[in-house]
């Protein structure tokens, strides 16, 4: 992480005409000939008129970075885009972030369940090689996570630790991806999440898993966001051990009632006392204690902090050495119910795409 890392037939129609004979006593004794006007070749029919948007459906795209924006070279695994069915379109676009080293494709049940409730959808990719507090592990600065963060999400120099451009950055890189996605899928409805070449950031929910938390968390620091959701996260502290990390308690530009987090309680690499700390902070702890989703049904007492303690299961086919902290929602572990639904999507509902 620190330096970063799918014609129209055109129809020619050939006349030729040849004369016999050569000598002029031949031509003369030829009956004349009648030379028919050549006629004018079809023109090539015009390309087919874009479909209505009543019957626009719902279509998964994986785009690669590099398509977007030729500059980028590193943290290349495709992006991960849906554009909803025109019937349940509802104009807001929906950006999940990956935890650390993950990629998209971990991600499509949530960026489906998205999708399925009308938004235009995005699992993306950015500079995620490190974790967060590895890079700031040893660092004295008050508030490194926070300076790291920050240049992640804008590729502005606010960290000493990390080189970022602003075109490799989370912002940047959402940029050239709608960019992209309006020039080739133009009735689909991308462009209404850009304003002036920047994010429309007031139709943009995010999520984020694990280090992506974090993100979602800190961009709502920054933006007036419609909804922040974080899983498994964030996990920052500060210099002082037990302290919470200081971008924290920074004012919301989102408002705490739009920020909503879930947790495992057994999360192997985020104790759940330090997420709890951090959510606090953010100020979900107005809307009450955190309070466990098992057994229970939405909207879980309105609360803004969520928790399970479903035992998560892994067999060989979907090893994870966390599975607890992946299984709120990375695809490989999250739990599913008989008829084969994430078990969490009445969670993810609630947070997310109410």
């Amino acid at each position: 992480m620190g330096k970063p890392k799918f014609s129209l037939l055109a129809l020619g129609i050939v006349f030729s005409l040849s004369a016999c004979g050569s000598d002029t006593a031949q031509r003369s004794a030829a009956p004349p000939v009648i030379i028919a006007p050549t006629p004018t070749p079809p023109t090539a029919p015009p390309p087919p008129p874009a479909p209505p948007p009543s019957s626009i459906t719902s279509i998964e795209r994986d785009i690669a970075p590099a398509l977007t924006n030729a500059a980028l070279t590193d943290n290349l695994s495709a992006h991960f885009a849906i554009n909803p069915a025109s019937a349940s379109m509802r104009n807001r676009l929906f950006v999940m972030l990956p935890g650390t080293t993950a990629i998209p494709r971990f991600y499509r049940l949530i960026v489906r369940a998205g999708a399925a409730r009308g938004f235009h959808s995005i699992g993306l990719t950015y500079p995620n090689d490190e974790a967060v507090g590895t890079i700031c592990a040893f660092s004295p600065r008050s508030d490194c996570a926070g300076e790291v963060r920050s240049e992640i999400i804008t590729g502005i120099d606010t960290s000493p630790l990390v080189s970022i451009s602003q075109s490799n950055s989370i912002t940047g890189r959402l940029v050239a991806l709608l960019t992209y996605m309006h020039s080739n899928y133009p009735n689909e409805g991308w462009s209404q999440y850009l304003v002036g070449g920047a994010p429309n950031w007031s139709l943009i929910t995010v999520a984020g898993h694990s280090q992506g938390s974090g993100h979602a968390a800190f961009m709502g620091k920054l933006h007036v966001l419609d909804r922040i959701a974080m899983f498994s996260g964030p996990g920052d502290t500060g210099n002082a051990n037990g302290l919470p990390a200081q971008w924290t308690s920074l004012p919301n530009a989102t408002p705490a009632a739009r920020q909503y987090g879930f947790t495992h309680q057994q999360d192997e690499l985020v104790p759940l006392a330090a997420i709890e700390l951090n959510w606090s902070q953010i100020g979900l702890g107005v809307f009450g204690a955190s309070t466990s989703v098992d057994g229970r049904a939405a909207p879980f007492g309105d609360r803004r902090q969520l928790t399970t303690n479903i035992a998560i299961p892994v067999s060989p086919l979907s090893p994870s050495t966390a599975p607890a902290h992946s299984g709120t929602v990375v695809d490989v572990v999250t739990p599913l119910t008989s008829a084969g639904e994430p078990l969490y999507l009445p969670v993810w509902n609630y947070m997310v795409f109410p």
